[in-house]
């Protein structure tokens, strides 16, 4: 018997730039080191963190006041998925896979740290070129530029990702991404280019709160609370949804398949579960990637969705029932048949809008389309807003729908045979309410204009892209100071009123127009959207004195 030990080993290039991989926009990059600034500080330090992007430099700088590191700690922090040392004393954290190192060479080819504590400064290097240089695999020496110097700066950590090569650096992209997650660190400062950024929650309409204690859920879950909030309004798609978070570190925000019904779009919250990492399991909540999609294989994870779910569903009931004895109120009424009627001016220009660019598309370029076949597609009236999707079964895997013609000469292979589908039954009962589509009911009709109130804070109306809706805000200082003297029943009969409404439903029309144009790369310069704006206002404008003359 040999006497010899097989080992498994590990190429470190390769595994330093297949785990640089998860992290391929500036974002989740940023957010990285933006993170871990937060996350490592000293007791009683209020976390602030500056993010300097500048595009013409490809260079990113991320300054901390966090409690920095000793010589020793880089050695830590250099150990490919080693468990960072917090979590080794079991305080609760980010950290668990130690792949921060390698965000950096996700989008660039250099990544330098200065980091000063108790009154030490080091400073080391690592490029894209030094880990290359191994194609044995074997340890990659870091450059150290400077160890252990006296410094009597207070503690904290600068982070340099230099020579970037994307094509761009998304600044918007990395304030947003930055926004949504500090919405989980209380107290925390963070500065892009001087803007900081600031999580504002959306107008809340009511607050629920959900105990898993005493219930069939706390056996996997333990004593943990579910908060649901409604919003006044309907949110945008990023703030849709309860966060998972597990001892305040964030995983997944999910529906729990609650996504397509109605008034889901108002509902976000959160459920914070420290058993998803104290669970043993031979199915792992979560990987080492950040895609902030959990496991859901691992039954805690599975369990948290169904306790989820079935909440999110109770309060979607509730607030469906009280839209129906909403919707019988005299004043609602009045205003539907208003936006009913605006919405008829939008969905004509809009129809005659579309059939004029499809005529310019057809014959520009001697028959040939100047844009490219999925921005045409885009700009088509049905395909501007994405089509809704329902749940099918296959019903059989042999046979497709009608019969299928043999392979020609030019075939070198079968013909691949579509298997036959059906609509799931929830999916069925949804077609019947919908009188037969599959998409929802106001795609076949276009662009809908409703009135509710969504709260204060937010803007004069409020577009939602799935559901083609502009939403007049009721709550609006600007409607409120117009409504004062005006009676609630008599709001839909008021001109002055109602100018007002229809000057505000037109202006956030023409602007989704132009927004929509935008993404097609329709607008060969910026200021051709603004006339785009002005000249779709004007052109409904003229329309309303036509219908009223």
């Amino acid at each position: 018997m040999s006497s010899e030990l097989l080992k498994v080993t590990s190429h470190v290039g390769r595994d330093l730039l297949q785990s640089a991989q998860l992290f391929r926009h500036e974002h989740s990059v940023v957010w990285e080191y933006v993170a871990n600034g937060l996350q490592y500080k000293d007791a009683g330090t209020n976390a602030t963190v500056a993010v300097d992007v500048d595009p013409k430099a490809g260079r990113i700088r991320i300054r901390d006041n966090g409690r920095g590191m000793r010589f020793k700690d880089l050695e830590q922090y250099f150990q490919m998925h080693g468990e960072n040392l917090d979590r080794k004393h079991g305080r609760p954290g980010r950290g668990l896979f130690g792949t921060g190192k390698s965000a950096a060479f996700g989008i660039a080819n250099s990544l330098t740290l200065t980091t000063i504590r108790e009154g030490k400064r080091s400073k080391v290097r690592l490029t894209r070129k030094d880990i290359e240089s191994r194609p044995d695999g074997d340890e990659i020496p870091v450059k150290i530029l400077e160890k252990e110097l006296p410094d009597s700066a207070p503690n904290g950590t600068l982070v340099e990702v230099e020579e970037i090569f994307l094509k761009k650096l998304d600044i918007p992209s990395v304030i947003r991404h930055i926004e949504r997650h500090i919405a989980h660190w209380p107290n925390a400062t963070v500065l892009v280019n001087n803007h900081e950024c600031e999580f504002a929650e959306p107008e809340v309409a009511r607050e629920l709160t959900f105990r898993t204690k005493g219930t069939e859920y706390e056996a996997l879950l333990g004593d943990v609370h579910l908060q649901i909030k409604v919003a006044k309004g309907p949110l945008d798609e990023e703030f849709r949804g309860i966060a998972i978070l597990s001892n305040g570190v964030w995983h997944e925000t999910t529906m729990a398949g609650c996504d397509r019904k109605q008034f889901s779009e108002y509902l976000f919250g959160l459920i914070d579960v420290p058993a998803l990492e104290t669970f043993k399991s031979s199915a792992a909540p979560f990987d080492m990637s950040r895609s902030m999609k959990l496991n859901p294989r691992n039954e805690v994870v599975a369990e948290i969705i169904r306790f989820v779910g079935v909440h999110l569903e109770e309060v979607l009931r509730e607030l469906e029932s009280q839209d129906r004895e909403r919707r019988r109120n005299e004043e609602q009424k009045k205003l539907r048949e208003q936006g009913s009627k605006i919405a008829e001016l939008i969905n004509a220009h809009f129809d005659e809008w579309s059939a004029k660019l499809k005529n310019m598309v057809a014959k520009s370029g001697v028959g040939r389309d100047l844009l490219a076949e999925k921005d045409r597609e885009l700009i088509d009236e049905n395909t501007v807003v994405f089509g809704d999707e329902l749940p099918a079964i296959v019903i059989d895997a042999e046979r497709g729908p009608g019969p299928i013609p043999p392979p020609g000469p030019d075939d070198p292979d079968p013909r691949p045979i579509p298997p036959r589908v059906e609509l799931h039954g929830d999916a069925q009962e949804r077609l019947a309410e919908e009188g037969g589509t599959s998409k929802k009911k106001n795609r076949g009709g276009g662009f809908q204009v409703v009135f509710d109130n969504i709260g204060i804070s937010e803007k004069r109306a409020k577009y939602s892209r799935e559901s083609r809706t502009i939403t007049v805000n009721l709550d609006h200082p600007r409607i409120v100071l117009e409504a004062k003297n005006i009676s609630k029943a008599s709001l839909g009969d008021d001109p002055n009123f109602m100018r007002m409404i229809y000057e505000i439903a037109f202006t956030e029309y023409a602007i989704v127009l132009a927004h929509e144009l935008s993404t097609t790369r329709y607008f060969m310069d910026p200021q051709d959207a603004l006339i785009e704006v002005r000249q779709t206002i004007d052109d409904l404008s003229k329309a309303l004195a036509g219908s009223q003359s």
